[in-house]
């Protein structure tokens, strides 16, 4: 959410709080996503929560009536998974399933230390839509794909917003990013800017950003709706003020595909 022994300590540590860049503005009044936004009922029908047996919290999207995405760094050690659908307020979901392991498909080629393939679907059983459930939309396979260089997007989750906080939001929180290219993307992490593959996408922290909880959140095109990322990469050092790094959802529409069955 390495060869370079920083990075790969960095990345290493958390499957399911994962850290990314900062800048040095911090708002104590919110507890979520660092300069976020309270979430209206119905807003973002497609957001997830996802808790561990651990109590480590993540997030995920609804991508149909069967099928939840997120990060595979969120699923990797557990036998299974919580499954909150349906509020913003995270105390009181509306759904909730607890999923097993055998119910959870992490993608083969993940590996936490080179940032590849870190994405994860989740079956769960047939949940009906309603304006507080609902499927995000995801790109359609094609020969290529936009960069959504420029493009503003949304990002959403209950993580914290502060960065000594020490506890999570009741209220969804959400807040607009801007994506970088892969290029300035790799310029903002200087040396480690040789392990920014074109398979992750990047987001300016400018204007808000991540915090812990918030592994495996979407970000979705504000023009389109559509998802195009899954929060992952973690930054080594908050005052660097590295970009936002998310798993690119066009990079992996097959694979998603073969599994779910979707008509993508």
């Amino acid at each position: 959410m390495k060869l370079l022994v920083v990075f790969a300590l960095t990345l290493a540590y958390a499957s399911a709080s994962v850290l990314h860049g900062f800048n040095s503005l911090e708002d104590d009044t919110n507890v979520g996503i660092i300069h976020g936004h309270n979430a209206a009922p119905g807003q973002f029908p497609y957001q997830v929560q996802l808790i561990s047996p651990e109590g480590l919290q993540c997030g995920g999207s609804l991508i149909s009536h069967r099928w939840i995405l997120t990060a595979a760094s969120c699923t990797e050690h557990f036998d299974n998974v919580t499954v909150h659908l349906g509020s913003i307020r995270r105390s009181a979901p509306r759904v909730t399933y607890i999923v097993s392991k055998k119910d959870i498909i992490i993608h083969e080629d993940f590996n936490r230390y080179t940032v590849s393939a870190d994405i994860s679907l989740i079956r769960i059983p047939y949940v009906k839509y309603s304006i507080h459930i609902k499927a995000v939309k995801l790109p359609k396979i094609k020969r290529s794909y936009p960069s959504y260089d420029g493009c503003n997007a949304n990002i959403t989750g209950w993580g914290r917003t502060s960065f000594d906080s020490t506890h999570e939001p009741e209220i969804l929180q959400y807040a607009k990013v801007g994506i970088i290219s892969i290029k300035d993307c790799k310029k903002k992490f200087g040396k480690l800017g040789k392990y920014i593959w074109p398979s992750l996408i990047c987001a300016s922290i400018v204007s808000a950003e991540t915090w812990e909880g918030d592994t495996g959140i979407p970000l979705v095109e504000l023009r389109s709706s559509v998802q195009i990322g899954i929060s992952s990469v973690d930054s080594p050092k908050p005052e660097l003020e590295y970009p936002a790094i998310f798993t690119r959802v066009t990079s992996y529409l097959k694979w998603i595909k073969r599994h779910t069955k979707l008509p993508l």
